[in-house]
């Protein structure tokens, strides 16, 4: 009986502390319940399978290679990035060096640039360089030198000059092709180049100078800042293949300086012939050596530089010799065109002329009200010096902001950050507001510009609903390094949404893309401003918002006396503000023409000159400096209802000028084969530098996806699960077995 006894209480006591134990386990799986732990498991795979997603959809804002199995690490330069050419046993990368020589007279700039490219390997090698050029560059001439012989490239179809090539260097033979993959990108492609062989590639190029606001300037890009590519242009083909065209592999430039590497220097020598005194020569981004001649020329010169960023020259006339009206004129092509079997080729008696003419030097009367919306690229391409600069911008431009306008700033990268739904009106909280909402931005994400362009440029019928007192003029800032592939889109976007709105372009960065930001200007009827350092921004930004307070003239037409048109281009000119020329190119079939009239509306009034045409100065290229306008103007105007016509136009220009275009290549062979096995050759291609201030990190960069921070918080999702689960099963042995 004492034993029964005994057995039922130690079974109570038993009973009881596994009820309490049950209790505990069910606190503790309160404390922390199933749904939550299954949230926190699901929610970082979750993150982690959108990181992945992102890394397989997405291309990289770092140019990579098409060749990728074929470009490794240099050897010979340690820890910095230089890549070469890569085959069985390559063990050495091939040498570029570049010369650049620019003839300046007045307006016009004539440039021969020279490329040698230097085999050390003991292998034949076939290459590619992707190089920039002024957005403006009409390409005309091109010579490949091998030993003492030279070899003139011919002008040809892109396809049918793309066709010529492979086949020589199928044929073991020495060629060259010079291609347009943007007006401002172009590719020299080299075949067979043999052990221990250099060959040099010589081409020229015209462009038209800029004047404003009392000194002339020239650019001559030398790097490229990466592009990104969206995720739209990977889903068709021909879109794919233009992509992967503008990928370049990157040298890191602060390594090879730090290794004073003598490898991709370039020497520049500009010959200046301004034609008027002048009181200053300077550039913002280089140090320039000056001989002055006795001719009145000024030799300019730069030797072994690192071609890392944009160079800028510019010239300021004497005060009493700034130009008011200037007209370049040529009888006749450069290129005289070849004859072809049983047909006879008429001399062309046309005369191509350059005009400039400044517009009245009188600002408007009263300061119209307007809307500003400032908008910024916070994308990773813009890290470094480059967001430093459009910050700095951005808050000079609210500094200029007068108590009757209204204001936002939009922030872009791979999404849209608005300060605001609509515009705001200048008062200190909303400008304090603002000024903080800069200073907080940092670089990261993805180029997704049309996103920015939606933001801006809305789709509305307000300007027709407004009363004429409410009215604001609606300007426009945009402020990017224009790394985007593609343009296209974004032109049709600009031409599409625009409505009364202006849009004015500020290239930020040591290498911006600026065909993107020229012809978003002109679409947007506004200007480009390039902002190359932070000395420049607060005068440069303070200057842009001063003019565009208000065009000095707009509606600009060009006519004769007798009512006829010229034929002229740009065909639509944009309109003009203060310190800025009226710049065309014309062609006019003889020299006897009725006097040119300027019309245009200023101050709300019809303004009117005339331009005598028979003082001109003579030069040289305008010819072509007409057709690559003309051919500029037909790309856009090109859309899907008359893409085959403008095709035929702007193809049928190039091979009458001579110039490479996006139909149009420069092809040069050598006839006598020198490569007997070419199937064994080399492939590969020629790296950029890495402009200056430009920030990458490493192999997975800020432009190509928000992929750090899905990266961060699926991770420590993950971590948390795991933490929480090994403690509930602890917890759970511990108490409940």
């Amino acid at each position: 009986m004492k034993k029964d006894f005994l057995e039922t209480v130690e079974g109570a006591h038993l009973c009881r502390v596994e009820t309490a134990d049950v209790s505990r386990c069910e606190d503790s799986r309160a404390f922390l319940p199933d749904w939550m732990f299954s949230l926190m498991q699901t929610g970082g795979l979750l993150l982690l399978a959108v990181l992945l997603f992102n890394l397989l959809t997405s291309v990289s804002a770092i140019a990579s290679t098409q060749m990728a199995d074929d470009l490794v690490a240099n050897p010979m330069w340690p820890g910095c990035g230089t890549l070469e050419w890569q085959g069985v046993n390559a063990d050495v990368a091939p040498n570029l060096q570049t010369e650049v020589k620019m003839q300046v007279s007045g307006l016009t700039n004539r440039v021969t640039v020279t490329q040698h490219y230097i085999n050390h390997s003991e292998q034949w090698l076939n290459g590619r360089y992707l190089f920039p050029l002024p957005e403006n560059a009409a390409v005309d001439s091109l010579q490949m030198k091998v030993g003492e012989r030279r070899i003139e490239g011919q002008i040809k179809p892109r396809t049918e000059a793309r066709q010529l090539y492979e086949q020589a260097k199928a044929e073991g033979k020495r060629a060259s092709l010079l291609s347009q993959q943007r007006p401002n990108l172009f590719t020299t492609d080299v075949a067979n180049l043999g052990p221990g062989e250099s060959l040099e590639i010589t081409f020229s190029y015209q462009q038209s100078l800029t004047y404003r606001d009392g000194q002339f300037s020239l650019r001559f890009p030398m790097t490229i800042t990466p592009r990104y590519v969206p995720l739209s242009m990977l889903r068709n083909e021909a879109q794919l293949t233009d992509a992967l065209s503008l990928q370049s592999p990157m040298v890191d430039s602060d390594a090879l300086q730090r290794e004073q590497a003598t490898v991709n220097r370039t020497d520049i020598a500009v010959t200046l012939n301004a034609g008027v005194p002048l009181a200053a020569i300077r550039s913002s981004s280089h140090q320039i050596q000056q001989q002055s001649q006795s001719n009145g020329q000024v030799v300019i010169s730069l030797t072994k530089i690192m071609p890392a960023r944009d160079f800028v020259l510019e010239w300021q006339p004497q005060p009493e010799a700034e130009p008011t009206a200037a007209l370049y004129s040529q009888m006749g092509q450069t290129h005289l065109l070849t004859p072809r079997a049983g047909n006879s080729v008429m001399p062309d008696k046309s005369r191509y002329s350059l005009l400039m003419l400044m517009p009245p030097a009188q600002s408007p009367s009263t300061a119209q009200p307007r809307e500003l919306i400032l908008v910024i690229d916070t994308s990773g391409s813009m890290g470094g010096a480059a967001l430093a600069q459009a910050k700095s911008a951005v808050l000079f431009a609210l500094s200029s902001l007068k108590p009757q306008d209204n204001f936002n700033i939009v922030a872009f990268n791979s999404d849209v950050q608005p300060l605001a739904p609509e515009a705001l009106p200048v008062t200190a909280v909303n400008l304090g507001r603002a000024q903080q909402f800069v200073r907080c931005l940092d670089a990261d994400g993805g180029t997704e510009m049309a996103k920015a362009l939606r933001q801006a440029l809305p789709l509305t019928n307000e300007d027709n609903s407004k009363t004429a007192k409410d009215k604001r003029l609606r300007q426009v800032i945009f402020m990017t390094d224009g790394a985007v592939a593609n343009e296209d889109e974004l032109f049709e976007m600009i031409r599409n949404r625009l409505g009364a709105s202006r849009l004015f372009t500020v290239g930020i960065g040591s290498a911006p893309n600026s065909h993107f930001m020229h012809r978003a200007a002109e679409l947007g009827r506004g200007t480009f401003t390039y902002i190359g350092n932070m000395q420049e921004v607060e005068q440069k930004t303070i200057s842009l918002l001063s003019k565009i307070a208000a065009p000095v003239l707009t509606d600009v037409q060009l006519h004769y006396s007798d009512g006829t048109v010229p034929d002229y281009w740009p065909a639509s000119i944009p309109d003009l503000y203060m310190g800025e020329p009226l710049m065309v190119n014309l062609r006019e079939r003889s020299e006897d023409q009725p006097p040119l009239l300027v019309s245009g509306m200023r101050n709300g009034q019809r303004w009117q000159q005339q331009v005598q045409l028979k003082a001109s100065i003579a030069a040289l290229g305008l010819d072509l400096l007409w057709a690559r306008q003309q051919i500029a103007s037909l790309e856009m105007m090109r859309n899907g209802d008359n893409r085959e016509r403008t095709t035929q136009q702007a193809t049928a220009l190039a091979l009458k000028y001579h110039l490479v275009s996006h139909y149009t290549s420069l092809i040069a062979v050598d006839v006598t084969p020198v490569n007997p096995a070419p199937q064994h050759n080399v492939q590969g291609q020629a790296p950029n530098m890495a402009p200056v201030g430009w920030q990458a990190s490493g192999n997975m960069p800020q432009t190509a996806t928000d992929s750090r921070l899905m990266l961060v918080l699926g991770l420590l999702c993950l971590i948390g699960a795991l933490f929480c689960g090994a403690w509930r099963q602890r917890l759970w042995q511990a108490r409940c077995c």
